[in-house]
């Protein structure tokens, strides 16, 4: 299993397109954090729909 740290750089790459900026640790607790998370789950959520698993 990866360590969790590796998962989040790797999530921070993928959303740096769509958000523009990368997220840090310092963002990820604050509002913007939660914000971010929102809209990861988001898209986590469609394209499990569009897969077929949800």
């Amino acid at each position: 299993m990866k360590p969790i740290a590796e998962i989040e750089e790797k999530l921070a790459s993928k959303a740096e397109p769509i958000l523009g900026l990368k997220p840090s640790s310092k963002i990820k607790r604050g509002p913007i954090g939660i914000l971010i998370s929102i809209i990861c789950i988001a898209i986590v959520y469609r394209e499990l729909s569009r897969a077929g698993v949800i």
